[in-house]
């Protein structure tokens, strides 16, 4: 009782591992993404706003320069009215006007942009002929100035416009959460943007400082952190509840295979009891109708007499290796159960399927060797069917060991064409002898006019590249007369006889062995009567179900 509580808590423990560690995990990973978009995007903000303040000096600069060069440098009426002119068609400029050398202004217009009249720095011997400056003025204590020199004594100047600057230079959801401060090299202020956030409610803000390398302007831009990591807030909690369900998961999958363990020791008890047997399915010579062999399939027949369908077992049997015992076992059971019958009747096939797990190593040639080696079942007579279940890992290492199978003499068929994770591609680097038509496509002859072209491209294709073909899953007789008319000569299906256990195959292979000499053939407008004492004993399944 003690251990099963310290499984439980294990296993919450494991539960509560694979949903925290991935919340924590993503939730760092998260915050530094957002961190480093917040800083990213204020150093876009900082980058928009000093181009956005470059573009309204040099405007103003250009405007002073044109009325330089046009002559437009005293008070006179015409050139007052073509400052006015001027400044009002501009959306950089608010104000032009004309200074003397103490910086006073001698006049501007419009005259009402100016509350009071402002006062210039005075002009210096040696003064660069362009100066940038803010003012105050009482009344908009950010207000910059551009001045251009005339001569020794006058100064033409523009007013900026502080609009100029009011740009949305950033995210919206910044828009509240920074700072913008626009300001020359002498540290005058010459405007400055700010939502409800300051800096001083964050220690630690993103902060981006950016330079003019044209003026002496500055951009500094303070974003807050917290505002970043909102843009994530979606992600994490998509992140969480992924983690939740992952660890849900966990806790559903591993007390379900706690539950399954004992079914698990049952079915490893059957391996090692033989409790999975062979039936056996004919494969008939349509043209003829005679016998020529058979697929070997398996089912699980327990103590109790009851029958377990290969589909509730073959999963696990391949995810737990078990198959390669069971395969092994089915083999050697078919020496016990037909090798007389074989021995008598060279001809006759007998296919043994394999899943990919047998083609990750050499065993199975060590396995046939020693089954069949020394039995009345020559090579020749074994066709090994490489199953598409699964992906084979080692293309290379699989190749090779057909290769080695055909080198006994037995034959390699690819089952289930078109079906499996190989496809065609299987069927260029494989080199197999033979391939199996699966059921899904025959199903649909003269039904289905793309699976029937599927069937006759299958088949063109087949006897282009010399293989042998065999078409499964056949229960009507128009199936027949069509597998017929394209060329298929060999096929196996309920229309002949389902799979059967050994007593009923071998009284039926002895029987359509015989009618065969005699010239009978075997009907097949019917499927096989199988004798009452075996009859609750065949399973009705898929064939796809049935590969072991």
């Amino acid at each position: 009782m003690k251990f099963r509580w310290l499984k439980w808590l294990r296993l919450l423990a494991l539960s509560a591992v694979v949903t925290t560690v991935p919340i924590a995990a993503a939730d760092y990973v998260l915050s530094q993404h957002a961190i480093s978009t917040g800083q990213t995007e204020a150093d876009s903000m900082a980058a928009r706003y000093l181009a956005r303040a470059e573009t309204t000096v040099a405007e103003a600069l250009r405007l002073l320069a044109d009325l330089r060069a046009s002559g437009r440098v005293t008070c006179s009426l015409p050139d007052r009215t073509a400052f006015g002119m001027t400044a009002f068609n501009s959306e950089f400029v608010v104000q032009i006007g004309l200074t003397d050398e103490a910086g006073t202004l001698i006049c501007g217009e419009p005259m009402g942009a100016l509350a009071a009249p402002a006062r210039l720095p005075v002009a210096e011997k040696g003064d660069p002929s362009v100066m940038l400056s803010v003012l105050s003025d009482g009344k908009d204590k950010r207000q910059a100035v551009v001045t251009l020199r005339v001569d020794d004594r006058l100064r033409l100047v523009a007013r900026l416009a502080s609009r100029a600057l009011d740009i949305q230079a950033g995210a919206s959801y910044f828009e509240d959460s920074s700072v913008t401060s626009i300001y020359l090299d002498d540290g005058s202020e010459w405007s400055k943007f700010a939502g409800k956030w300051t800096e001083s409610d964050q220690s630690s803000p993103l902060v981006s400082t950016m330079s003019s390398e044209r003026y002496p302007i500055k951009v500094r831009v303070a974003v807050d952190e917290a505002a970043a990591k909102k843009s994530i807030a979606s992600l994490r909690a998509i992140t969480i509840i992924l983690s939740t369900l992952a660890g849900l998961g966990v806790f559903i999958i591993v007390t379900w295979s706690m539950w399954r363990q004992s079914d698990g020791d049952s079915f490893s008890r059957a391996v090692d009891n033989h409790e999975f047997i062979p039936y056996y399915q004919p494969v008939f010579d349509l043209m003829t109708g005679e016998i020529r062999g058979c697929e070997v399939l398996v089912r699980w027949l327990r103590p109790d007499g009851t029958m377990v369908p290969p589909g509730q077992f073959l999963p696990y049997a391949e995810a737990t290796g078990a198959i390669r015992d069971i395969t092994r076992q089915l083999m050697a059971q078919t020496v016990v159960d037909v090798s007389d019958i074989y021995d008598k009747n060279p001809d006759l096939k007998l296919a043994i399927n394999l899943t990919a797990m047998h083609f990750n190593d050499l065993e199975i040639m060590d396995d046939i060797k020693r089954i069949y080696g020394n039995s009345k079942i020559r090579y020749e007579q074994l066709c090994f069917e490489v199953t598409e279940q699964h992906p084979l890992k080692d293309l290379a290492l699989s190749r090779a060991i057909i290769g080695r199978i055909q080198a006994l003499g037995a034959s390699v068929a690819l089952d289930d064409v078109g079906t499996g994770h190989g496809g065609l591609a299987y069927l260029q680097k494989l080199g197999v002898d033979i391939i199996k038509i699966d059921k899904m496509f025959i199903d649909h002859i003269g039904t289905d006019h793309s699976s029937q072209t599927i069937v006759d491209t299958l088949v063109e294709l087949g006897h282009q590249l010399g293989l042998g073909i065999v078409a499964e899953g056949v229960e009507r007789p128009d199936q027949v007369e069509h597998l017929k008319s394209i060329g298929v000569v060999q096929a196996q299906g309920y229309i002949y006889s389902p799979p059967i256990p050994v007593k009923a195959f071998r009284e039926f292979a002895l029987k359509s062995l015989e009618r065969a000499k005699s010239g009978l053939g075997t009907r097949t407008d019917k499927p096989v009567e199988v004798s009452d004492s075996f009859a609750s004993l065949t399973v009705s399944v898929d064939d796809e179900a049935d590969a072991a």
